[in-house]
């Protein structure tokens, strides 16, 4: 059977990085779409909204029938924290959304520059509440901080591959190699196309109606 992600990449555009005159949103959604094409090429079908609100893309997640919701995101604290963050509904490490967290979490976080890094249950977040799937809520590295900032711009395609990975090993899908001639997404790729695109089999408009505000659904 034919696995499902539902990529959600911040759309913080205020939150600014310390280096390089960029935004989480702008940066999210380079590593949201470099995930999106490594997932394809897996074999894994794709959607991605990004410029919607959060009970829109947790509906539309439900809707596609995704088997993981994985929003995308950098993080700020003090301008000196880094390491990999990421969430999950609950900290049993038997249940399907820790376990994905972790396959992820086993791949970025060697990766990322940052030291300070774990996996937390965090079910007061919205997006890792809400939707029918189990949510992997990825906080990459910290924005705050210039040579991280700097390192998460140059390495966009790299994150999104390990993300990629580690969601291919949760799904129990053989994650394929990129094509060394793939080419790069740029900067500020996100300024120029705001909505992240996806397969037209995988696209449609956005949900109209919203879902009752803070409803919670059954997660595992």
């Amino acid at each position: 059977m034919v696995k499902r992600v539902y990529l959600s990449p911040s759309n913080q555009t205020a939150n600014t990085y310390s280096y390089g005159n960029t935004t989480e949103a702008v940066q999210c959604g380079r590593i949201a779409e470099y995930c999106r094409k490594a997932l394809l090429r897996s074999g894994v079908e794709v959607m991605v909204g990004q410029y919607d609100t959060m009970a829109n893309r947790c509906a539309a997640s439900d809707k596609f029938n995704a088997n993981l919701h994985v929003p995308i995101h950098t993080n700020g604290c003090n301008g000196v924290a880094s390491g990999t963050r990421i969430f999950c509904f609950s900290s049993d490490k038997d249940s399907a959304g820790y376990k994905a967290a972790k396959a992820v979490f086993d791949v970025l976080a060697p990766f990322t520059p940052g030291e300070s890094e774990n996996i937390k249950e965090y079910p007061g977040l919205f997006e890792v509440r809400t939707p029918k799937a189990p949510t992997v809520y990825i906080e990459v590295d910290f924005h705050d901080v210039p040579a991280v900032a700097k390192w998460i711009i140059e390495n966009a395609e790299g994150i999104g591959e390990k993300i990629a990975e580690g969601l291919c090993d949760a799904l129990d899908v053989a994650y394929k190699e990129p094509d060394t001639n793939s080419a790069d997404i740029p900067a500020d790729a996100a300024d120029r196309h705001p909505y992240t695109r996806c397969p037209p089999r995988c696209c449609g408009p956005a949900p109209q109606a919203l879902p009752p505000h803070g409803q919670s659904y059954g997660k595992s």
